[in-house]
């Protein structure tokens, strides 16, 4: 079971029915613009939850305001202020850079395997499969790897409205029986909600 708390955002898991899994993985064309004055003016990371506001401007989506959610970042491509050619699994806002593309996992079927931030009891996690979850977007994301810091806020868990619909353990977090239910930063797989091109009403009725 997971005992290190080791997160990375939300990272690609599977798509929901029977259809072919291409990741949900659409690109955003981002044309001559600097990055300062106009559309990535946020640090972005792989895993980060984004959305893109009608002006175009590609920002990690706020947890505090229940945000809809456009997408998940998954890298991006540019040329630098001397006309490198660059891909990175994460990006510098302020960062000058012309002929860019935001590449975003943007499908609403598509799911996520996200850590937890603490431990979630055997009491709460008897329930998950019919719970709604917040996020927290954790320390900041690492410029020697890429990945996000973003995590399931564990004690935001409840059948009330939230962005995040947690669908079962990760697979491979082994903490399923029923002796070991309760388990330090466990990982959940999770569908969003709120997200902007299928926005779902999701106050869960339990009756």
């Amino acid at each position: 079971m997971a005992s290190v708390n080791a997160p990375k955002g939300l990272l690609l898991a599977k798509k929901v029915g029977s259809g072919t899994n291409s990741t949900g993985i659409n690109t955003v064309q981002v044309t001559d613009y600097t990055v300062a004055s106009a559309l990535l003016p946020s640090n972005l990371f792989t895993g980060d939850p984004i959305r893109i506001d009608p002006a175009g401007t590609v920002v990690p989506t706020s947890v505090t305001a229940n945000k809809k959610i456009g997408g998940v970042f998954q890298g991006i491509s540019y040329k630098n202020a001397d006309g490198e050619q660059k891909f990175s699994r994460y990006f510098t806002g302020g960062t000058t850079a012309t002929d860019v593309k935001v590449f975003i996992a943007d499908d609403p079927d598509q799911t996520f395997f996200i850590q937890a931030d603490a431990t979630v009891t055997a009491s709460t996690y008897s329930g998950y499969n019919s719970m709604n979850a917040a996020m927290l977007a954790g320390s900041g994301g690492s410029t020697i790897t890429g990945n996000s810091s973003y995590v399931l806020d564990a004690s935001s868990l409840a059948i009330t409205q939230q962005q995040l619909r947690v669908i079962r353990r990760a697979p491979w977090d082994t903490g399923e029986s029923a002796t070991g239910k309760t388990d330090n930063y466990p990982w959940y797989e999770v569908r969003i909600n709120m997200h902007f091109d299928n926005f779902i009403t999701t106050t869960i009725s339990v009756s």
